[in-house]
């Protein structure tokens, strides 16, 4: 009976540059390089602006530091980073983990990376709000990092129409790419319950959709937790787990796509509890390690309270000791700096909407409670946080 209950829930719930292989003697400048604002007073810490705002950076001054080493601007807005000595790199990433979503001198080979001398500049605008993180790739090491914080607007006419999807849509993951600025619908399956066999994706330059060549590897594309991980400093979407609607049995694998070759490829690392027949919770990245937070375990028709980390080389998972205050299954998942934050969720065993929150230290492998949701939302409002 309860294998049958498990069953019906699950269907109901299913609805040219020269690069260097050494550390390059530094030049340093004659003088102090002072950096100043649009505004023309010194530059500390970007603010937010709805202008297109240049916000400078300097690379190197004083030593291995980026100064400043934090700045918040706006979405359209752009950093210029200035050389003030020789031998630096700006690289996105986490410290000394390149994700090439942008880097000196040309947001090219950002992998293993190219150095550049006194007096260059770079520059980047940031079209998505999020917090991007950068190093120099030759000093990672001893700490010369920085981040860019990139708030984002509601626009003032409010939600505007988009193109139609090749095809009516559920259970899908969406995934934005930042190295070529597109969004993706992962998985997923029509109206007739038919699984998806190619990922969808979305253009802004265009507005269209289109219907890619790759090939999932499998039909178990409902229910997955995907997310952008980079391998040897190329990124990819990751995706794990899932489940099929017509079997009503679910996977463990790990497949990732490589959006600009259009290619699929298995990664032979299966998420353990997906092979034991348990569906992903809530999930998000952090420091280019996919977590999957609790989850929903069908055999059993219970919620799980297990936390479970990816990391894409070696491919390898790590269950953690630390474990979410209740299981939880369908949790809204996100990362906001060093720490990892849950929404709500369910217990299936109940099937109770939950109002927990939750924060999770990755580094220090810990959970903590956050603020209860109290949340009301009229028909036609919006939703807007600025950071």
């Amino acid at each position: 009976l309860a294998m049958m209950f498990a069953i019906v829930f699950l269907v109901q719930a299913e609805s040219g540059d020269k690069r260097t292989s050494v550390i390059p003697q530094k030049e340093h400048a004659t003088a102090r390089l002072r950096i100043f604002d649009q505004n023309g007073q010194p530059a500390v810490s970007g603010v937010p602006s709805p202008t297109g705002a240049i916000f400078d950076v300097a690379v190197g001054q004083g030593g291995d530091v980026f100064v400043p080493d934090t700045v918040n601007i706006s979405v359209g807005d752009t950093v210029r980073w200035t050389w003030a000595e020789s031998g630096h790199s700006v690289t996105s990433g986490p410290p000394c983990v390149p994700d090439s979503q942008y880097c000196s001198p040309n947001d090219m080979n950002c992998f293993p990376g190219t150095v550049s001398d006194i007096g260059f500049v770079y520059q980047h605008t940031f079209t998505q709000p999020g917090t991007y993180s950068y190093h120099c790739i030759v000093h990672c090491v001893i700490g010369m990092t920085g981040v860019v914080n990139v708030s984002g607007g509601c626009a003032p006419s409010g939600w505007s129409a988009g193109p139609d999807m090749p095809f009516a849509d559920v259970r899908s993951v969406g995934v934005y790419f930042q190295a070529n600025g597109k969004f993706y619908a992962m998985g997923g399956r029509d109206a007739s319950n038919v699984e998806f066999t190619n990922p969808f994706e979305y253009d802004p330059g265009s507005n269209s959709w289109t219907t890619k060549s790759a090939s999932y590897p499998d039909a178990f594309t409902n229910n997955m937790a995907c997310g952008v991980l980079a391998e040897s400093g190329t990124p990819y979407i990751y995706c794990v787990g899932g489940s099929n609607f017509a079997s009503q049995t679910e996977s463990g694998r790990v497949f990732r796509y490589d959006p600009v070759a259009d290619s699929i490829t298995s990664v032979p690392s299966n998420w353990p509890p997906g092979d034991a027949g348990t569906l992903p919770g809530g999930f998000t990245v952090f420091n280019n390690k996919l977590y999957i937070l609790g989850g929903f375990d069908v055999p059993d028709n219970i919620s799980t309270d297990q936390i479970w980390e990816f990391t894409p080389n070696p491919a390898g998972w790590v269950q953690k000791g630390a474990v979410l205050p209740v299981p939880l299954s369908y949790i809204p998942t996100t990362t906001i700096g060093s720490l990892i934050y849950t929404a709500g969720g369910l217990d299936i065993a109940t099937l109770t909407d939950e109002t927990n929150s939750f924060v999770y230290d990755p580094v220090a492998d810990s959970v903590g409670n956050g603020r209860r949701l109290q949340l009301s939302l009229q028909r036609g409002g919006r939703l807007c946080s600025r950071h």
